[in-house]
C-alpha cells in the first residue's frame, strides 16, 4: 500500500510545475487559487485525518490529549519554519515598494518551501500505509497544496529579483522534492502505533497552512470570489472524504 503512495506522489510534480508555469504567465487570477488551496487543505484535515486520529486514539488506548500535543507541535513547526525562511516578506514587499531585498532571500524561501514538499510526499506515503482512503484524500490535499507551492516558489524567487531562469530551477527542486519524501516513507520503518502522531503532527501542519497562510493571502484582495473558491476546496474534500469512508 505504501508502494502505491509513491507512485500517487509523481503526480505531484506536475501540480507543483502547472502551479509554478501559472505563476510565471498569469498573475490576476492568483487569489482565487489561494483560495482553493486553502479549503482544501482544511477540508482534509476536519473531514478525515482529525477524524481518523480520534479513531485510532480508541482503538490503540492513546490518550486524544496528547495525539492534539502532536497537532499542537504540526501547527507551530510551520510556524517556526516560516519565520525562519520569511516566506511571507516577498509578497509584503512586492505589494508595496517593488523593490528586489536580496536574491539570497528569495532562495532561503523557495528551500523552506521545498522542504514543505518533502514533508507532503511523506504524508501520502504514511497516508497510505494507514490506509487506502486515508491515503487518496491525504493526496488531493497535497496535490492542491503543491499546486499553491509552485505558485508560491516561483513568486518568492521572482519578489527578491532573481532571474526566471532562477525560479524555474527552484520550481524543478520544489516539484521533485515530495517524491523523495515519499520514498523516505516507503523505506523508513514506522511501527504502527507512531501512526496516529505522526497523521496528527500532519493535522498540525495543514492547519497552519490553511488558515495562517493560505488564507492571509487569498483574503489580499477583495473579490467575494475568494470566499467561493475557498468553500468550493473544502466542499471538494468533504465530497472526496465521504466518498472514501464509503468505499
Amino acid at each position: 500500500m505504501a508502494a502505491l503512495g509513491v507512485a500517487v506522489t509523481a503526480l505531484t510534480f506536475f501540480s507543483t510545475c502547472g502551479g509554478g508555469l501559472l505563476a510565471l504567465r498569469v498573475r490576476d487570477r492568483l487569489h482565487l487559487l489561494l483560495g482553493f488551496s486553502a479549503g482544501a487543505i482544511l477540508g482534509v484535515v476536519l473531514f478525515d485525518i482529525l477524524p481518523d486520529v480520534v479513531d485510532r486514539a480508541g482503538a490503540d488506548h492513546i490518550a486524544i490529549s496528547n495525539l492534539m500535543v502532536a497537532t499542537a507541535a504540526g501547527f507551530l513547526a510551520f510556524f517556526c519554519l516560516e519565520r525562519i525562511t520569511k516566506l511571507h516578506s516577498p509578497r509584503e514587499h512586492e505589494h508595496h515598494a517593488g523593490i528586489p531585498h536580496g536574491g539570497e532571500l528569495g532562495i532561503l524561501g523557495a528551500a523552506g518551501l521545498s522542504f514543505h514538499s518533502y514533508l507532503d510526499g511523506l504524508a501520502i506515503t504514511v497516508g497510505f500505509r494507514t490506509g487506502a482512503a486515508v491515503g487518496a484524500v491525504i493526496a488531493v490535499a497535497v496535490l492542491a497544496h503543491d499546486f499553491d507551492d509552485g505558485l508560491n516558489t516561483v513568486t518568492v524567487v521572482l519578489a527578491h529579483g532573481n532571474p526566471a531562469r532562477r525560479a524555474r530551477q527552484w520550481l524543478l527542486v520544489d516539484a521533485t522534492t515530495p517524491l523523495l519524501g515519499a520514498l523516505t516513507g516507503l523505506v523508513a520503518p514506522i511501527p504502527t502505533s507512531v501512526l496516529p502522531y505522526i497523521l496528527a503532527t500532519f493535522a498540525g501542519s495543514f492547519l497552519y497552512i490553511g488558515a495562517s497562510d493560505l488564507l492571509p493571502e487569498a483574503r489580499e484582495h477583495d473579490s467575494p470570489l475568494v470566499l467561493a473558491a475557498a468553500v468550493l476546496g473544502m466542499a471538494v474534500l468533504f465530497g472526496v472524504a465521504r466518498a472514501a469512508a464509503s468505499a
